[in-house]
């Protein structure tokens, strides 16, 4: 059994860590691209609040390899 207990959030408290509205996070969950909700119900669903923001992480650490050096002129060789 894991040492803590996962807590679950409910879509609005995603979109307010991600800034992504429900069409977009349906659209990235389709695309394997974001976590997958966990069904607490029949029509209720919840996500792993560790895992959204591993996620948001992940965005993060993407952008910021993307970026040039600081001080670095862009188009400069």
């Amino acid at each position: 059994m894991a040492d803590t207990i996962p807590i679950l959030i409910p879509r609005r408290r995603v979109s307010a860590i991600t800034g992504l509205e429900r069409s977009a996070l349906y659209e990235r969950i389709a695309r394997g691209a974001f976590p997958h909700p966990v069904r607490i119900g029949s029509a209720a669903v919840r996500w792993i609040e560790a895992e959204i923001i591993a996620w948001v992480q992940q965005q993060i650490d993407a952008t910021r390899m993307q970026q040039p050096p600081k001080g670095a002129r862009r188009g400069s060789a």
